[in-house]
């Protein structure tokens, strides 16, 4: 499979409305080839809304979302998912192998047998996972083994864009960091750009190579990971942390992956 790069996403002024309220407004944000990007924000800032605009699992309203000049509104859907990959928080498996799962894929735009093994090592790999997964059911797997084996997936039709919505949520920390290893495995290929989603500030930090700051639909701050909680206006970050707060009661008041 040969697999090109974007070299940059561009969003412009983008709005989207549903059932009559506005749920992204005024989005504009480049992202450049090899760059990772957290979105960061409380519960109901649009975060997981964006990405599923940016595949076009929603239309916006208004504005406009280009790969290299290219609006992804003028790309057949399937195509624009295999280019711009989303990871969902909770992602779904195909009854049978995880090997079934990461084949599937690939057998469906044609891949040679000489290319699935290949790319099915390649992902393994990418995704911080070993062979002994390749026979194991993926409806049996927990909740951090089914976001690599996702990740796996994702990776072997050789994306030029990865979005990964919210990666580790529910997740206890080991397995945290293991979906994390994955990630940052992913970072060491510099032939794509991500995307992450996350309400986690330290993951943000971790990960990112900029964060973006979302509430109510609309980014209120972009900066640097490792600082831009620490530079926002005082009003703005004592916000951001209370909704935060509440986020983690509510987590901790949920059930989480064992």
């Amino acid at each position: 499979m040969t697999k090109g790069h974007v070299h940059k996403l561009e969003i412009t002024e983008l709005s989207l409305e549903l059932g009559g309220r506005t749920i992204l407004e005024d989005i504009s944000l480049d992202v450049h080839h090899g760059e990772t990007v957290c979105i960061l924000g409380g519960s109901g800032a649009g975060k997981s809304m964006l990405l599923r605009t940016i595949v076009r699992l929603h239309e916006p309203t208004k504005g406009r979302i280009l790969l290299d000049g290219e609006p992804v509104t003028a790309m057949d859907p399937s195509t624009l998912r295999r280019r711009v990959s989303l990871v969902q928080q909770s992602p779904a498996m195909l009854e049978g192998t995880v090997e079934e799962n990461i084949r599937f894929g690939l057998e469906l735009v044609g891949a040679g047998p000489e290319v699935i093994r290949e790319r099915i090592d390649a992902s393994l790999k990418a995704a911080s996972l070993d062979e002994s997964f390749l026979g194991r059911r993926a409806e049996k797997l927990s909740g951090g083994e089914r976001q690599r084996v996702a990740i796996a997936r994702a990776h072997a039709l050789c994306p030029e864009v990865f979005l990964l919505d919210e990666p580790t949520a529910a997740l206890d920390p080991r397995r945290t960091m293991e979906v994390e290893r994955a990630i940052q495995s992913l970072k060491g290929d510099a032939d794509f750009m991500m995307i992450i989603v996350t309400h986690d500030v330290e993951q943000a930090r971790r990960l990112g190579d900029r964060t973006v700051l979302m509430r109510r639909g609309r980014i209120v701050a972009e900066g640097d990971s490792g600082s831009l909680i620490e530079d926002l206006d005082p009003e703005e970050r004592a916000r951001y942390m209370g909704e935060l707060a509440c986020m983690e009661h509510e987590d901790k008041e949920g059930d989480v992956d064992e």
